[in-house]
């Protein structure tokens, strides 16, 4: 099985020398428009990102977990303005660190180099693979999706299938294919009467991931690449 890659140097690097910080849940780490200054590492929550559609609907383009790093992550490009917000989804402990200290660093160690590259490749794969699946089979395949990436980013091997061990509502998955709640109930309900997935105290085991896959007509990508965050 394909262990799943974390840039462990960058990490470390980001513990070291950054700033702890602290963030209450729904509480905004950055907003639409601020510089792009900081870099963030997740040490414990989970974190969205999310972006407004032109017609007002939100959508979450990440789902972020411990050690996560994001931010001002496009470097050596002088100063910029977000245009994403990211938004504490529970209680979060953060390291800050500034952004041209990073940029030091990433440009004077090539270790740092190395990982960093690797690091920028599979956030673009993985936001390729997000966008074509959004675009090219609908909101019931983005749902599918969805929660393919979900199983491989909280799954939980159980008898009768795999277990998405977090808990998230209705209205949040529908942020994350960009619809309405409604949309999402209806897709579920139907998916749980063809016996695919089950769900129950808000945590959805997924029974039928093969027929998840040929929803979305999986091309089975690196489990490094098939993840939510």
């Amino acid at each position: 099985m394909t262990q799943l890659f974390q840039p462990n140097l960058i990490i470390q690097f980001i513990k070291e020398n950054g700033t702890s910080i602290q963030v209450k849940k729904d509480d905004y780490i950055y907003n639409f428009g601020d510089h792009t200054d900081s870099i963030y590492l997740l040490i414990s929550g989970e974190v969205f990102i999310s972006r407004m559609q032109p017609e007002g609907i939100e959508l979450v383009t990440h789902l972020l977990k411990t050690h996560s790093i994001f931010g001002a992550v496009t470097l050596f490009c002088g100063p910029k303005t977000f245009n994403t917000v990211a938004q504490a989804r529970v209680d979060c402990k953060l390291i800050r660190i500034e952004k041209h200290k990073f940029e030091e660093a990433v440009y004077s160690h090539q270790d740092y180099t190395k990982e960093w590259m690797k690091w920028v490749d599979l956030e673009r794969s993985r936001h390729s693979t997000k966008i074509r699946d959004l675009i090219m089979f609908g909101k019931y395949g983005a749902l599918a999706s969805v929660l393919i990436r979900l199983t491989n980013t909280y799954g939980v091997r159980k008898s009768d299938g795999v277990l998405i061990d977090t808990k998230l509502t209705n209205q949040e998955l529908a942020k994350l294919i960009g619809t309405s709640r409604e949309v999402v109930n209806r897709y579920l309900r139907e998916m749980r009467n063809e016996g695919i997935l089950s769900i129950e105290k808000k945590k959805i085991t997924i029974l039928e991931l093969e027929e998840l896959k040929r929803i979305n007509n999986c091309e089975n990508c690196d489990i490094n690449v098939c993840q939510i965050f």
